[in-house]
């Protein structure tokens, strides 16, 4: 006797009349070209699911199906359709479904073959009755015995015979597949040898038509048991009444597991579920005519040895195309005996009583109890191995201590000698950029002033002139007052004075403060859900803030609009800003620069570039964070955050880098 042991594991472009002309031309040409490829194929095969063709199963199946036809040059296309059958009460509706599906494609010449997966599509497809010779069918994932939809003229729970559905399918066509057969006979005699005082053999079946067809066969095959008694047990009864009559089994009883997979309400049981039937019974003894409840509940019995069958259906299908005798057949499944070691222990059944060639599987705590020893010495030999690795290690790192003290101070030697460079060039561009900055304004306030003087000009030209004195006069003041803001918020000298204030209130004010940047034809609005929200802020900063950051929407923004927005994010403690434009944008490369001092986009927009580095040090003063949104794509967006309850004088402020968040 041989035991083997395995282990269980906005804006609208207009179309010329040219372009529209050429998108209907090859509108046109469309369907032609889908005729050829149509006509330029062989033949169809139609995959009928019986469920969503997307599962586990089905889709592993397709994948392989796929493949073995391309392997084997068969010039067919596959098509899958869903049968979409979702539970045994929808039974009736199975053969209108199928007839629906093949009435689609009976009509089309380029049938040539019809795969069948699942029990209720291979059921639905028989009863439709005789089908065309040339055209091959095949069964897969089903089984030989099951129940002929198209003769049942009684409610479900009386469908009590089986009928040979290999036997069915060749009286109607060309048929074949690969089918699972179940044996009644080794299990009844396998329970048997190992209880021979079993007279009751309780058959557990669920709400599906595999476990139906199974019910029916066990019917069918104990009839010929004289001294053995039937006794069904049907998820349809609910699981209460289920549970129930297993524990009232009488003496001498068996329970043996077909299917239970669906409850009496056509939903999914849990995985726990096998064990709930037994919870009340524990000495009854469970067997398994499917392999269902072997990891869990059942001893073990003799079950079939499942496959997926693709190849096997593609080769048929080829020999059937390249002219094969015989290529289109029946290949029914081997079957074999498996117990579930843990269950044997339990029962106190010793693997010699097994029958020959039995298959002991093992879970992974009796692996572990069968090879301790050997886990025991390796993990010995790694915390051995360990120790010596980190005694080299600590030898290693020591040496390489000394080489790095070395390399670090050069490092930091180059380093303090680049940073010395950088700041003389940037005091360098800032010298420059301040002169060329300041002198613009000022060459217009001196030119123009001169003009003022003279009394040839005219009240209109005189009034346009002191103008034009007025804005440049704002602008040298905003680029000093910009110089020294920076220089007082990086040496800690500006002292923020809070208060409470309305925020919509604020950000409608500082829309209307900037009305006079913005472009004509440029819409500027503000988004909130909050009519009004109060926040503790200094709002002069506040304000500066937003006014920078409208401010340079309005400078990049020729078309389209801007967008002021807020929201109140609770769980962070934030208030979080955000203005977005419709402008150029800002570069991947240079949004992590932009926050820097004298950082400019284009050197040719006025500005000294210090009114993003000023926005980023006021943020951080409050204690919030500030960066460009890098998934924005229609223009550039600028994001802040600002605390409900904000770092005032005194708090520590933490260090904020200006990439995005």
């Amino acid at each position: 006797m041989s035991v083997f042991h395995i282990v269980a594991s906005r804006p609208i472009r207009k179309i010329t009349a040219a372009a529209a002309a050429l998108f209907f031309l090859l509108l046109a040409l469309i369907p032609g070209t889908l005729r050829a490829q149509i006509d330029s194929r062989e033949g169809i095969i139609l995959v009928v699911a019986s469920y969503n063709p997307d599962t586990r199963r089905m889709s592993g199946f397709i994948s392989d199906f796929e493949q073995a036809i391309v392997q084997k040059k068969v010039p067919y296309e596959i098509v899958v359709e869903d049968m979409g059958c979702k539970g045994l009460s929808e039974a009736p509706q199975w053969q209108e479904r199928m007839r629906d599906i093949l009435d689609r494609y009976r009509k089309n010449k380029q049938l040539k073959a019809v795969v069948l997966l699942g029990q209720e599509a291979w059921a639905s497809f028989l009863a439709q009755g005789d089908f065309p010779d040339d055209i091959p069918f095949f069964g897969c994932y089903a089984s030989v015995n099951g129940i002929a939809l198209s003769s049942l003229n009684v409610p479900q729970r009386d469908w009590s015979y089986s009928v040979d559905m290999a036997a069915l399918a060749d009286s109607i066509g060309t048929a074949g597949g690969c089918l699972n057969r179940y044996d009644v006979d080794k299990n009844v005699d396998l329970i048997r040898s190992l209880y021979p005082d079993v007279r009751n053999i309780a058959f557990v079946s669920d709400n599906t038509y595999g476990g139906v067809s199974l019910q029916a066969l066990m019917r069918r095959e104990m009839l010929r048991y004289d001294d053995l008694r039937l006794i069904q047990i049907d998820s349809r009864e609910g699981s209460d009444s289920v549970v129930s009559r297993i524990t009232r089994l009488p003496q001498h009883s068996a329970l043996l597991i077909g299917t239970w997979r669906v409850g009496d309400d056509g939903q999914y049981l849990m995985y726990s579920a096998m064990n709930d039937l037994i919870a009340e019974n524990h000495t009854v003894p469970v067997f398994t005519l499917s392999g269902a409840g072997l990891e869990s509940v059942a001893i073990g019995g003799y079950n079939p040895k499942y496959k997926s069958g693709a190849g096997e259906i593609a080769g048929q299908i080829a020999g059937y195309y390249h002219g094969k005798p015989g290529a289109v057949h029946f290949e029914l499944s081997d079957g074999e005996y498996r117990f579930n070691a843990n269950k044997l222990k339990e029962f106190d059944i010793a693997e010699y009583k097994l029958p020959a060639g039995s298959v002991v599987v093992d879970n992974t705590e009796a692996q572990l109890r069968k090879y301790r020893s050997v886990i025991y010495s390796s993990v010995a030999a790694l915390i051995l191995l360990s120790l010596i690795a980190v005694f080299i290690y600590f030898l290693y790192y020591k040496n390489k201590r000394l080489r790095n003290v070395l390399e670090n101070r050069e490092a930091e030697l180059i380093e303090a000698k680049e940073k010395a460079e950088e700041s003389d060039l940037l005091k360098s561009a800032f010298l420059a950029n301040m002169s060329h900055e300041i002198r613009t304004p000022l060459n217009a306030i001196v030119g123009f002033s001169s003009l003022l003087t003279s009394a040839e000009i005219s009240p209109e030209e005189r009034e346009e002139y002191s103008a034009i004195i007025s804005t440049n006069s704002e602008l040298m003041l905003t680029l000093i007052n910009d110089i020294l803001d920076i220089s007082r918020l990086e040496t800690g000298k500006i002292h923020f004075a809070y208060e409470d204030i309305d925020i919509p209130s604020l950000c409608q004010q500082v829309i209307m403060t900037t009305t006079h940047n913005r472009r004509e034809g440029v819409e500027c609005v503000f988004e909130s859900s909050y009519e009004t929200y109060t926040l503790r802020t200094d709002v002069q900063r506040l304000s500066q803030v937003l006014i920078n950051l409208l401010t340079n929407a309005n400078k990049f923004t020729e078309q389209g609009w801007i967008t002021l927005s807020f929201e109140v994010l609770e769980k962070e403690g934030m208030v979080r800003f955000a203005v977005a434009d419709t402008g150029c944008g800002i570069p991947p490369e240079k949004q992590a620069k932009v926050f820097d001092r004298f950082e400019k986009l284009d050197e040719f927009k006025q500005g000294t570039g210090l009114g993003l580095a000023i926005c980023r040090q006021i943020v951080m003063k409050v204690g919030g964070k500030i960066w460009v949104d890098g998934t924005y794509t229609s223009g550039s967006r600028f994001v802040f955050t600002h605390p409900i309850r904000p770092l005032e004088d005194g708090d520590a402020v933490v260090s904020v880098g200006s990439g995005m968040a």
